[in-house]
């Protein structure tokens, strides 16, 4: 079933108004938790969606560069995040799922580590979106880290 229906989006984000698309970069902070450590800190990103912001529905691949810290414990981490979402909704206000993969280093894990980012944003009108994310940066899931970004698209 979610085979089907993820064929379904993809074919209706390859409408006649595919053309339109376009790489959208953005820039975010966020509050982060970390419950392994019992921790809390801060993230900041930079990337670049590829959509189109006037389709109903858009498939969205992205990337984006990712650093945070928590002061508490002294943990950082900085990653690149290839990504892939849809952008589903009217033109002022979309619901954007996502997921990608995450390829960097941690110093809580005391590794280069590949992990995961999963993820739910709400994009309100141009500009703004606010993101609620969770991060695996290694899969031994002992730094599972979830935050909420505020995210302003240019």
């Amino acid at each position: 079933m979610f085979i089907v229906i993820a064929c379904m989006v993809l074919a209706m984000s390859a409408n006649v108004s595919a053309q339109k698309r376009q790489s959208v970069p953005y820039a975010s902070i966020g509050a982060l938790a970390n419950f392994s450590a019992s921790n809390y800190g801060v993230g900041v990103g930079f990337g670049f969606r590829n959509y189109n912001r006037e389709a109903f529905v858009s498939f969205a691949p992205s990337i984006e560069l990712l650093g945070y810290f928590f002061p508490a414990d002294k943990v950082f981490g900085a990653f690149i995040n290839p990504e892939i979402g849809v952008a589903i909704g009217p033109r002022g206000f979309k619901i954007y799922p996502h997921t990608g993969f995450m390829l960097g280093y941690d110093n809580q894990t005391n590794a280069f580590a590949w992990g995961g980012k999963n993820g739910f944003a709400l994009d309100f009108g141009k500009h703004f979106t606010i993101d609620f994310v969770t991060y695996i940066p290694k899969y031994d899931f002992k730094a599972t880290t979830v935050g909420t970004n505020l995210v302003w698209r240019f």
